[in-house]
């Protein structure tokens, strides 16, 4: 019985030990899954500014293509206006230019803004190829640190199922130890009790008072190896009196 008790108490310590581990991964995998699901939040943010990037790169290229057109032609048209006598009917023409040499003014105007904004439009063009790369390296870096967290969720399924598997097995264990010390229990009940039968009925044959408490087993077994005793001595002298009545009948 005591070895069962402490195999009981190691039990029941594994048991609570199973259970924090257990406690405790499940926790780890709650926070794993909450941040895969900020990972995939920031994929589709991620997503939704490579469009937008793409959509203002379209946007400035189709802006450069119109602004090319508009340059070549003014180009064209300033060509056409080096003629004296063409410049001369565009000032005449135009009541904004006073004399030729603001036609050549304006034209040069165009020329410079042209230069201008194609510049501008290359560096933006730039960042915008520079923000494109960086957000596809970003996303390479996300997809490998998502794969580890698949594997580290995986190793933890592995685990978990282990450890559930360790408990199944310990909680078997401790039912089967359960059922043996309840059979022991009533086989120490139905002993118990043979006992005390045997104490109560010793007593009333031999005239004694039935003083000791029912659950004092071992002064009951002392009365009763003491009534075994006599008994034993009775039969003695009962066996060696037979005995010499064999001897002198037999003279």
């Amino acid at each position: 019985m005591e070895q069962a008790r402490r195999d009981l108490m190691e039990l029941a310590l594994k048991r609570e030990e199973e259970k924090r581990n257990r406690i405790i991964m499940d926790a780890k995998w709650e926070d794993l899954r909450k941040k895969e699901n900020l990972l995939k939040e920031s994929f589709i943010s991620f997503n939704k500014f490579i469009r937008e990037n793409q959509e203002k790169r379209d946007r400035a290229e189709r802006k450069m293509q119109a602004d090319n057109e508009v340059l070549e032609r003014k180009t064209k048209e300033t060509e056409a206006m080096r003629q004296r006598d063409y410049l001369m009917s565009v000032v005449s023409n135009y009541p904004e230019f006073k004399q030729p040499l603001d036609v050549l003014n304006r034209y040069e105007a165009l020329a410079a803004a042209k230069s201008t904004l194609a510049d501008r439009q290359e560096r933006d063009l730039e960042m915008l190829e520079n923000a494109r790369q960086e957000i596809a390296s970003l996303t390479e870096e996300k997809k490998l640190f998502i794969m580890g967290l698949n594997n580290t969720l995986a190793d933890l399924r592995w685990r978990y199922d282990k450890i559930r598997n360790r408990v199944l097995k310990w909680e078997l264990a401790l039912n089967r130890l359960k059922e043996t010390a309840a059979r022991r229990h009533v086989e120490l009940c139905h002993v118990r009790s043979a006992i005390w039968s045997l104490y109560v009925k010793i007593c009333k044959q031999k005239g004694l008072s039935i003083d000791v408490a029912t659950d004092d087993f071992e002064q009951q077994l002392v009365v009763i190896m003491r009534a075994l005793l006599e008994l034993r001595r009775i039969y003695k002298i009962a066996q060696k009196r037979s005995k010499d009545k064999d001897i002198e009948s037999r003279e």
